[in-house]
């Protein structure tokens, strides 16, 4: 760990004096080379996180434009000036203002978007000029990586990009305190959001934590539009999206024909092997996570809930599952 701070604060002398429109080429450069090699990266991405092709071809195409519209704000980032005659004192004064790069960036990211959430941190901190320190989810650093390659194949100089594997107790916990860092951008949990902001003491902070998402189905809501997407919403990437529906409260005068399509819906996702492309959904991250997911049905269940449908694990495998009350 000491040694990637060492090469980041290096490598921020560079990248940081580099012209706006450098840093955009290989923002740009980077966006291509994704294209270039989007079979194999999808390959890679439900190789190693189980999500299943379909949705993962869709995160390497949302990874193109992340690093393509970082590529236009690299030329984009300004200050202003600023009228001072607010004060009798300050007339016919102008003030300014412009925007610098802070520093060597800390991201630390999780593993349902390998690609795209890893993208989301490390494209516009190099935007903006900042070198970064990633730790990627230990469950799937291999995304991380072959990102890293292709940004280094576009051109981005040595140590501006720094990549370190490790559980977050050990490298995180290293990489949150130290206070060579300027800034930490995380994706994961509120409870570990909050530890993080508790240990890293004063560096600037971007916090994406969890959800509870609902749905609610109005009376008049166009039911052939809103099953598609509300199963689409539930079960892609196993349910694993801080997003993911969760929950979904219909207006009782449709609550029948919703609930006989949704649960029908549901009951026709294939489940199984994510590389073949007809797969909907794959294998949860770990049969712990699975597990657990079971553990939280059983639960429901004994507090009254029905299964209308799933409810049965198979090692990490998870059945699409539906419950009512």
């Amino acid at each position: 760990m000491n040694r990637a701070i060492e090469s980041a604060w290096q490598a921020f002398e560079i990248i940081s004096s580099m012209p706006a429109h450098q840093r955009s080429k290989i923002l740009e450069k980077t966006s291509e080379l994704i294209i270039r090699h989007q079979e194999e990266i999808t390959a890679i991405i439900a190789s190693e996180s189980g999500k299943a092709w379909k949705y993962a071809f869709s995160e390497v195409s949302r990874g193109v434009e992340t690093f393509k519209f970082a590529a236009e704000e690299a030329k984009q980032i300004h200050g202003e000036t600023i009228p001072m005659d607010a004060s009798p004192s300050a007339e016919n004064r102008m003030g300014f203002f412009i925007r610098m790069p802070i520093g060597v960036i800390g991201a630390i990211s999780p593993f349902n978007f390998p690609l795209n959430l890893v993208a989301h941190k490390v494209a516009p901190a190099i935007a903006a000029g900042n070198s970064v320190i990633l730790k990627p989810a230990t469950a799937t650093p291999l995304t991380a990586l072959k990102m890293g390659e292709l940004l280094m194949e576009a051109g981005l100089p040595d140590g501006a990009l720094n990549i370190i594997m490790g559980g977050g107790s050990t490298v995180g916990d290293w990489l949150v305190t130290d206070p060579r860092l300027a800034m930490i951008t995380f994706t994961g949990s509120p409870p570990v959001g909050k530890y993080i902001m508790s240990r890293g003491g004063l560096k600037k902070y971007t916090m994406e934590l969890g959800n509870n998402s609902a749905v609610i189905i109005c009376d008049d809501a166009d039911i052939e539009k809103a099953v598609p997407r509300c199963v689409v919403g539930s079960f892609a990437n196993s349910g694993q999206v801080c997003i993911s529906v969760q929950r979904i409260y219909v207006h009782r005068s449709i609550e029948k024909e919703f609930t006989d399509r949704f649960v029908a819906a549901a009951r026709k996702q294939v489940v199984g092997d994510p590389l073949d492309k007809n797969c909907d959904v794959g294998p949860m991250i770990s049969i712990h996570e699975a597990e657990r997911a079971e553990e939280w049905i059983k639960e429901a269940v004994d507090s009254g809930a029905v299964i209308l449908t799933g409810g049965k694990r198979n090692g990490a495998m998870f059945e699409p599952t539906v419950l009512t009350k």
